[in-house]
Order: C-alpha cells, then structure tokens, then sequence
C-alpha cells in the first residue's frame, strides 16, 4: 500500500495547461521543447507535471543533451572514471541551460526557479504565470 496521493483533478489540469504554456515560451524562445519524449535521442526541454499532491508536485523543466553525451556519461559511470570529462561538461550543460530557462521563462511571465528539489538536480520548477 502507498501513501502517495494524486493531486484533485482541477489542479492536474491547471498544472496541464501551465506545462503547455512553459513548452510554448520555450519553442518560442528558439529551444526544443516537449511534454513527453517521442524517443530515446530527444534531446532539449522536457517539461514534466508532477501530479503529486505534496510540495514537490507541479511543473518542472528539465534540459536533455543530445544522446551522444547521455550515453557517454553513463559509460563512464558504470565503469568507475566519475571525473571523466564529459562528465563535468554534461553538468555544465545542465547548469547553464538550467538558468537560461529560468531568465527565459521569467522573462515571458512565469514565475520559475531552480528546483531546492535535491531529488530533482538542475531543473526548473516554474509555480505559475
């Protein structure tokens, strides 16, 4: 038995809507933008509803890279070379894009942060519009 309750049907629709919305500030901004991936190697903004009725459900934005250093950063950590440096530059990646999202989606009207989520490293968590 879980004691994990779903958000009430009007806020997973209101969180729906808002996640439509941060996709369409993003696509406009230039970036690739997607509620659910339509493949392995989609890289770019993924914009996720969490429906959890609790303070780490919402909407949160996180930045793929490409498939080639996704792949490259789980080699290297299955087999122990943690300092590799692909490694170091996919966290840069996330990191910077992390930001960027944050000052675009501000800039269009969103209320958006980096997520203090330590379950959620380098994403966005975006509160409304």
């Amino acid at each position: 038995m879980s004691d994990y309750v779903h958000a009430a049907e009007n806020v997973l629709a209101d969180r729906n809507k808002l996640a439509d919305q941060v996709c369409q500030a993003l696509r406009l901004a230039g970036l690739a933008a997607f509620r659910q991936p339509n493949s392995d190697d989609a890289a770019g903004a993924e914009v996720e509803v969490d429906p959890g009725d609790d303070a780490a459900g919402g909407v949160f934005v996180t930045w793929n890279p490409h498939r080639t250093i996704s792949e490259a950063v789980i080699e290297n950590l299955q087999t122990g070379r943690l300092q590799a440096p692909v490694i170091q530059h996919s966290g840069a990646i996330a990191s910077h894009m992390m930001n960027a999202m944050v000052g675009i989606l501000r800039s269009a009207g969103f209320q958006a942060a980096a997520s203090d989520d330590d379950m959620r490293p380098m994403t966005v968590h975006v509160a409304s519009r």
